[in-house]
């Protein structure tokens, strides 16, 4: 018996394919669909709950803060800090904050915190106190306000 020898493979076959079936399987656009639907649920709830969020993330500014406060720093300016924040969040929370002084705020904190020796003057706790006053819409307790004089009645105007 004479057996002849398979034929020698070819390395590179030249021979016709049969054609893929081009585009995405419906199991990579189901998948594509689903992504794109929590992507789309998480910016709804991320809109609704921004404030709680930033509210969050203030409380975690402020354990961050209050271990940087310097020696000579007194209660009496932790206290009012720590009632600052507070204020200012309630007032992220509630969407009754002034935009502009939320823009120095976050300035104010990533200076405060990316500071290398990561200790604040007394300086800096003053100033960040009045903006987080400022966030909140509060005045602050240095500052004077100032009162305008009631406008002349009829009356003080007829005595003259």
């Amino acid at each position: 018996m004479d057996q002849s020898a398979p034929p020698p493979s070819m390395p590179f076959e030249t021979g016709p394919t049969e054609p893929v079936a081009g585009g995405c399987s419906r199991v990579g656009l189901i998948g594509c669909g689903v992504v794109i639907l929590l992507l789309g649920v998480a910016a709804v709830v991320f809109l609704f709950k921004a404030g709680d969020l930033f509210g969050w993330a203030l409380a975690e500014f402020e354990t961050e803060i209050m271990r940087a406060l310097p020696e000579d720093c007194t209660e009496s300016e932790r206290q009012r800090l720590s009632a600052a924040f507070a204020s200012a969040a309630d007032a992220v929370r509630s969407g009754e904050f002034d935009p502009r002084s939320l823009q120095s705020l976050q300035g104010k904190l990533r200076e405060s915190l990316l500071d290398e020796d990561h200790v604040l003057t007394r300086e800096q706790v003053l100033e960040l106190t009045a903006i987080l006053e400022e966030v909140a819409g509060e005045s602050s307790e240095e500052e004077p306000i100032e009162e305008e004089a009631p406008a002349p009645t009829i009356a003080a105007l007829a005595v003259s």
